[in-house]
């Protein structure tokens, strides 16, 4: 696949134009890296469902060899430093045979590449992914779980320091979304990729706040500048939302 070929997958996603400049060069220069061992490069994540912001969003990648070992690894920690220090590209490197083997135990992430992704380069290796709805069932049960339980003792340990608080809010809430559309889809309702729509639909269907999530938008978007108070009812509101969404959960039959 040629540098232009490339480019033209690329015009399938909205992306400022040096990110895509840089995305279309990190591409090319995978091939050549790696040339007969490549199988698949897949775009996912916010940089196609349009989500992306270029301050903090990574660009999310698939890359699929016919066999991957850690001297593979090794070799590209150079190639790899230069373009972490340019862009915040996050490839996956995974082998075909591992792909198989692993995405019945990783059905949230297979769901969410599934519904949104690119084919930039080789075969499409996620059309032929099932996703198990009792495995999705399982995993969003013990993450969502597991969110509740460790929510507080975040709140405790970073009380005091903004800028830790407000990372975690968006690593939490980045994760409540991805739950969220999970949820939506074991309810055999409609699932939307955009982050904006998949918590509009949580907001009607399980009643989550509409304030609480417009807040966390914003927040996202240095719209909104978080305080001490502000923090505290974040992590309240979350909270909430949390146990919502677990709720639902465990509601849920199949």
């Amino acid at each position: 696949m040629t540098k232009e070929s490339i480019a033209v997958s690329l015009d399938q996603v909205s992306l400022p134009d040096k990110v895509r400049v840089d995305l279309n060069d990190f591409v090319a220069q995978l091939l050549d890296f790696y040339k007969g061992d490549l199988l698949s490069v897949i775009l996912f994540g916010s940089a196609v469902t349009g989500d992306f912001v270029e301050k903090s969003s990574d660009i999310n990648m698939l890359v699929i060899y016919s066999d991957l070992n850690i001297a593979n690894l090794n070799t590209v920690a150079g190639f790899a430093k230069k373009w972490f220090s340019k862009r915040s590209f996050a490839p996956r490197f995974i082998s075909k045979r591992n792909l198989t083997s692993s995405a019945p135990y990783f059905p949230i992430d297979m769901l969410e590449m599934k519904d949104a992704y690119v084919v930039l380069y080789g075969e499409d290796l996620l059309k032929d992914i099932v996703v198990d709805p009792k495995k999705l069932h399982g995993q969003l049960a013990y993450e969502i779980k597991a969110m509740r339980m460790r929510i507080k003792q975040q709140f405790w340990s970073s009380t005091g320091d903004v800028v830790r608080i407000k990372r975690i809010l968006l690593e939490r809430f980045t994760s409540i979304i991805h739950l969220s559309r999970s949820l939506l889809f074991l309810k055999k309702k409609a699932t939307p990729v955009a982050h904006r729509k998949v918590m509009e639909t949580a907001c009607a269907e399980f009643g989550i706040s509409k304030e609480f999530v417009e807040m966390m938008f914003n927040l996202k978007n240095d719209k909104v500048r978080l305080d001490g108070q502000k923090a505290v009812q974040a992590f309240t509101d979350m909270m909430d939302v949390i146990r919502i969404i677990d709720k639902n959960v465990d509601e849920v039959v199949l």
